[in-house]
């Protein structure tokens, strides 16, 4: 850290340099291909080719790995090493059971701890910024802020820990999701997928618990044959 002289009073303020470690680099880096679908699925992640990519040691690359690890987002094999996992058909229902569950508990929680009607402002704010969003990206950004509405009212920290480990597999479903037509994606099919968070936002209003599962269940049902569809196209582009 260092001191800073303030220009109009003359005190000194102390500024924090943020200071990223080598193993933050190679897994942000690492990471942000793998969500992206930039190595595909399947693939072996030899550590020495990474450590000459990336311009470091074995040590950053393997505790990168090990994170990605515990994020769900490779696997080892024994006499292999670390792969990038592989996404099935069956797996991409399985996550999105998973996830349905957990956001069915943070609604209820939601309901129980928070205001309603401030999460339906809140909600119909983000709905807002759905309907003039530019493309699927920033609608995925949207939905993923209505989500946490409900996370951050639940006021649930075991929830949220279960929430979080599931980021990485949620990040690839949302990629999937958001393939552009150029790159073999079904098209701009985002704004389509409002009408189930308008039914949501109606049921917080309410009060509705029953409501707001049925319309996150209608969405993510909705979702699936777009991430199953681009899931095809991945795997064959690759």
């Amino acid at each position: 850290m260092y001191y800073a002289k303030s220009i109009k009073t003359g005190v000194k303020k102390m500024a924090v340099i943020k200071r990223v470690s080598l193993v933050d680099q190679v897994y942000e880096k690492l990471r942000e291909r793998i969500v992206q679908l930039k190595i595909p699925f399947g693939s072996k992640l030899n550590v020495s080719k990474l450590q000459e990519e990336y311009g470091v040691s074995s040590t950053p690359v393997r505790e990168a790995l090990n994170r990605l690890l515990n994020e769900g987002l490779i696997e080892f094999e024994n006499n292999v090493g670390a792969r990038v996992i592989d996404i099935t058909e069956e797996d991409v229902r399985e996550i999105q059971e998973i996830a349905f569950a957990y956001q069915m508990v943070a609604a209820r929680n939601a309901l129980r701890n928070g205001d309603a009607q401030q999460m339906a402002d809140e909600i119909g704010k983000y709905i807002e910024e759905y309907r003039s969003s530019n493309g699927v990206i920033e609608s995925c950004r949207c939905i993923r802020n209505i989500l946490d509405v409900f996370y951050k009212n639940s006021k649930n920290e075991m929830l949220m820990t279960k929430v979080t480990s599931m980021t990485g597999m949620d990040e690839i479903l949302h990629a999937l999701f958001a393939m552009p037509r150029e790159k073999g994606g079904s098209g701009e099919q985002y704004h389509s997928g409002i009408t189930y968070f308008e039914q949501i936002h109606e049921a917080v209003a309410n009060k509705d618990f029953s409501k707001i599962c049925d319309g996150l269940e209608a969405h993510q049902l909705w979702s699936r044959d777009y991430i199953l569809k681009n899931l095809e196209t991945v795997k064959n582009r690759f």
